[in-house]
């Protein structure tokens, strides 16, 4: 209770931690999203300790074990950054707090599912200790129904949690054997052999297991089994350690074999009573499909799970507990198909009977449990006039009914949990399967088994199936075209193979020029009374309002696939949490992963995003859906300008948002989404947006290496800005092509656009966007015959840059003018003009330009033949470059640190020190596609290869660069090539 200001004291939202089992949180029914492998290991450690602080270094411990990375520190606070995000309520609880020591995860009475087990365990054993056998066995029982599996299942193991694992685990065992001595007290041996010959099998050498397990099989089936579980343990204790059994088996056996009256078993309970009712067998299952395809793993699990016999397969909790497992997955995945199949395959394990519900949770008015109950009474032979009146006493009877016998209860399209809990059965042997859109992770012991939509081949198969190979085989392409359409949703794809089984003089191609509309797709995914649209619509109708907002806001981004952050942005609030848990309750939304900052990633099937779209453009203002999709691009754009900015100029200079964590991983996965939403902008007519999203991109690109992306982006914001007659931002934009036109060596291409856009920019008066082109243009021409022009564009780019005060810029175009200068074989001069834009940017700190400066300046220095001035600059270059991941500018440090190691000396030795580097750089270039950086590194491993005798190796490589330096056309390269092979000079 925490004291609200002026008022009575507040209860705060309770959260129930679970780690008897895979690791989980829910709170309010729902299941709390925590994390990667990673964050629940940190978070298991902090549950084993909870109350008392853990320290930075204990959890690093724990996550990453004798080896953490350097940036274990920074990750472990980004883990519980996240995790607070998770667990601290919006009331203001902090429930995992930073004090002295380390973070506190600070938890009520009650909370944690081991905690429950200890208490309930203490108390049976208490009871069993006063003889109050019955109630021993029931608080016992509950205890072990706590349990879904290994404790902490799931979470990566180190030592501290191994311990506990252990610890917890040697637990569950000392209340299983007290559990089971209470059983026997009150003459229940039938209901423990199963229990007990599962757990002899996950641990043999347990003697005390074998002990109550014999005595069990005594009191039942008389001395037979248990002779024959003497005998097998004997055998194991043998095999394993050597060992004859202990002297309590020992005295167990002789007692055995004797029938020791003192063994005798007290007469078996009475039967249940069953209402009066002659139980008949009932199978009311649905006819199963005869297309039915695929599902092998998930129906596999979903059998073992449900299996009631001793043994199976996936069974970890507790025997004592009745199976329910649920199906859940998103509108129209085939939940119902799959647990019909899965029930009529089960006829086996459940002789007594396979009873179906259909619960109408979706689509129809709200049935209450008590309502479902009496027809399900009535179907069991119940009269009518036998059927309590409350909804307890009606589940009792239908509990009452099942006893005792193996049944199947199939509750079809469950709504939520309270629907479900009074249709449950009470006893083993009898099972319930159920299938949900939502999760219903409030049904306690229940396990949940996830339906994904149809991968590729299952997908083919259905299709196949109905349709037929042969018509399928002969239009492949648009069969591939109708299968991405579908995007593996069973529905759509049932849908579309019956408009085509139906029509069978249509081309499989008109069907899929149909469905490639996204306008009309849904309309065209309905044949009969199957539809998607309609299935898809029970769900977004049954949402709550703000839910539904957030179901339509992700109909407005251009991809089903979005960060978390996107969806806040959306909606303008700060924390959509609660709309997101719903929509993922429901499955109309999956979390898809956690970004390298800890963030999550959502997706949306495709179908459903495409009715996400067509409710929002139906139901949401024109102008908050503009406001709405604005608001995402300015993310995007903050976070690219920030991200540009930290990793080019080191995050100084202009005040711009920190991005955190691995910048690099970041801006990777982030790739395909960045090129994806200004490609948006620009087709949505946000060409503001376009613009800045492809300015802001450049850099990263050139960095990154990202040619295509780069070309993407430039080509989206050209056509955006020609359409609405921007000439400065279709200059920009024309110039920003050419800069990756002349990285990719297309030079003639590269050159008429410099020179259209150079044009535009000048006549617009447009100074600071032409100098940045020239600067540009004169790396890119310098060493292709036209040093002259790139000695004009730079010096004239370098003084503009001073007249407006951009000192990065002026850096950049003295650097340019410098590459002009070496070009022009006035080495000396060129490193007089770098020391100012050295000077400079080390004062800036920004290390890609001062990279680039030092590359340079050796190479430079290597011309005027001061070597040892050379490697100093490189070793510090290589620094910087492997600092941002720049891998081209790496590569061009290792070509240049080849160069000066051939250089450094005459013969063999100094030819030898050059292959390495030389060697690396290569791979690099060869790995990007680098065409100029190979030709410049062929050219000096062939001169390597000649100093070093390696005449046939020398030629190889030589002619290859001159085969590449004529393709760059980069005369005076080619023409030192042709000089090396011995030929007359290339001509320019």
């Amino acid at each position: 209770m925490r004291p609200q200001k002026g008022g009575p004291a507040v209860e705060l939202p309770r959260v129930e931690f679970k780690v008897l089992g895979p690791l989980a949180a829910h709170a309010d029914g729902r299941a709390l999203p925590l994390g990667g492998p990673k964050q629940r290991t940190l978070l298991a450690m902090l549950l084993v300790n909870a109350g008392t602080p853990v320290s930075v270094d204990r959890l690093s411990d724990a996550v990453w074990g004798v080896a953490p990375p350097a940036s274990a520190q920074a990750n472990v606070r980004s883990y519980v950054a996240v995790l607070r995000r998770v667990l601290n309520p919006a009331s203001g609880e902090d429930r995992l707090s930073l004090g002295h020591g380390g973070y506190r995860l600070q938890l009520r009475n009650g909370e944690l599912d081991l905690h429950r087990f200890d208490e309930l365990a203490a108390r049976g054993r208490a009871a069993l200790a006063g003889g109050e056998h019955r109630a021993a066995a029931q608080a016992l029982q509950e205890a072990l129904a706590l349990w879904h599996g290994a404790p902490y299942e799931g979470v990566v193991h180190h030592d501290a949690l191994h311990i506990e694992a252990a610890r917890i685990e040697e637990a569950r065992l000392a209340a299983l054997e007290d559990y089971a001595e209470a059983r026997l007290a009150l003459g229940e041996p039938r209901e423990l052999t199963g229990l007990l010959r599962t757990e002899v099998a996950r641990y043999p050498l347990r003697e005390s297991l074998w002990a109550r397990l014999m005595v069990a099989q005594y009191r039942w089936h008389g001395p037979g089994d248990a002779l024959k579980s003497y005998a097998r343990a004997r055998a194991v204790l043998r095999d394993e350690l050597g060992l004859e059994p202990g002297s309590e088996l020992r005295r167990l056996h002789r007692a055995v074999l004797a029938r020791d009256p003192a063994l005798g078993a007290p007469p078996d309970p009475a039967p249940p009573v069953h209402a009066g009712v002659v139980w008949q067998f009932r199978s009311q299952l649905p006819a199963d499909e005869t297309d039915f395809v695929g599902r092998d793993r998930v129906l596999a699990r979903a059998r073992g799970l449900l299996d009631p016999s001793p043994g199976a397969p996936f069974r970890t909790g507790s025997p004592c507990a009745v199976p329910v497992v649920v199906l859940t997955g998103l509108p129209g995945v085939g939940k119902t198909t799959l647990a019909t199949r899965l029930a009529h395959r089960m006829r086996d394990a459940f002789p007594d009977g396979r009873l179906f519900l259909h619960l109408d949770g979706a689509r129809g008015p709200h049935r209450d449990a008590g309502a479902i109950l009496a027809d399900l009474l009535l179907s069991l032979g119940v009269s009518g006039s036998s059927i309590p009146e409350a909804t307890e006493d009606r589940a009792a009877m239908f509990r009452s009914l099942l006893s005792g016998r193996k049944v199947l209860v199939l509750l079809d399209d469950a709504r939520d949990e309270a629907q479900i809990r009074p249709l449950l059965p009470g006893t083993p042997g009898s099972a319930a399967l159920v299938t949900s859109r939502a999760r219903l992770t409030g049904l306690t012991g229940a396990e949940l088994v996830d339906i994904d939509p149809f991968d590729d081949a299952e997908a083919q198969d259905l299709l196949q199936r109905i349709v037929g190979p042969r018509r399928l085989a002969a239009e492949p392409a648009e069969t591939e075209r109708i299968l991405a359409s579908c995007a593996g949703l069973p529905l759509a794809l049932r849908v579309t193979a019956a408009r085509l089984a139906s029509r069978p003089h249509w081309r499989i191609g008109r069907l899929a020029d149909r469905l490639a509309d996204e306008q009309t797709l849904l309309a065209e995914l309905t044949v009969g009374d199957l539809a998607v649209r309609t299935s898809v619509a029970a769900s977004y109708h049954g949402l709550a309002p703000d839910a539904a907002r957030a179901f339509r806001a992700v109909g407005m981004l251009p991809s089903p696939e979005f960060p978390g952050w996107a969806l806040a942005a959306l909606l303008g609030a700060p924390d959509p949490d609660d709309a997101t848990d719903v929509l993922l309750d429901a499955n109309l939304l999956q979390v898809e992963g956690i970004d390298v900052q800890g963030q999550p990633r959502f997706r949306m099937h495709d179908l459903l995003h495409v009715y996400a779209a067509e409710r929002a453009l139906a139901e949401e203002p024109e102008a908050g859906r503009q406001a709405a999709v604005a608001r995402v691009l300015d993310g995007w754009l903050s976070r690219v300008r920030a991200a540009g900015h930290q990793l080019i100029r080191g995050g100084t200079g202009d005040q711009l948002p920190q991005v955190e964590g691995d910048l690099v991983g970041w801006l990777e996965g982030e790739r395909t989404n960045l090129v994806t939403a200004a490609q948006f902008a620009s087709e949505s007519g946000y060409c503001t947006h376009a613009a800045a999203l492809a300015s802001a991109m450049e850099d990263v690109c050139h960095v990154r290496n990202w040619w295509d992306e780069w070309e993407h982006v430039a080509r989206a914001a050209l056509a955006c800005a020609e359409a609405v007659g921007d000439t400065v931002a279709a200059a920009v934009a024309q110039g920003s092509l050419a800069r990756v036109s002349g990285v990719r060596g297309r030079v003639d291409d590269a050159m008429t656009r410099y020179a259209t856009a150079i044009a535009q920019l000048d006549e617009l008066g447009e100074a600071h966007h032409a100098a940045r082109l020239r600067i540009h243009r004169s790396i890119a021409v310098a060493d292709r015959g036209m040093a002259d022009l790139a000695h004009d564009d730079a010096a004239s780019a370098a003084a503009v840059m001073s007249r407006l005060g951009d000192e990065h810029g002026r850096v950049i175009a003295l650097r340019s003018l410098a590459f002009a200068l070496v070009c022009q074989g006035r080495g000396a001069e060129a490193v007089d003009t770098l020391a100012p834009a050295l000077e400079t940017a080390e004062r800036l700190g920004h290390p890609l330009a001062l990279a680039d400066i030092l590359q340079l300046l050796a190479w430079a220095e290597l011309s005027a033949g001061r070597t040892d001035r050379a490697a100093g600059h490189l070793d510090r270059a290589l620094v910087l470059f492997r600092k941002v991941r720049h891998r081209p500018g790496e590569a061009y440090a290792l070509m240049t640190l080849g160069r000066a190691h051939a250089e450094h000396g005459p013969g063999p030795a100094a030819a030898a020190r050059a292959l390495g580097p030389l060697r690396a750089a290569a791979a690099v270039f060869t790995e990007l596609g680098e065409r100029r950086g190979t030709a410049f590194t062929d050219y000096w491993l062939g001169r390597a290869h000649t100093a070093l005798g390696d005449l046939g190796a020398a030629a190889d490589h030589l002619n290859r660069a001159l085969t590449g330096f004529r393709s760059l056309r980069m005369p005076y390269w080619a023409g030192l090539a042709q000089r090396e092979l011995g030929g007359p000079p290339a001509r320019a």
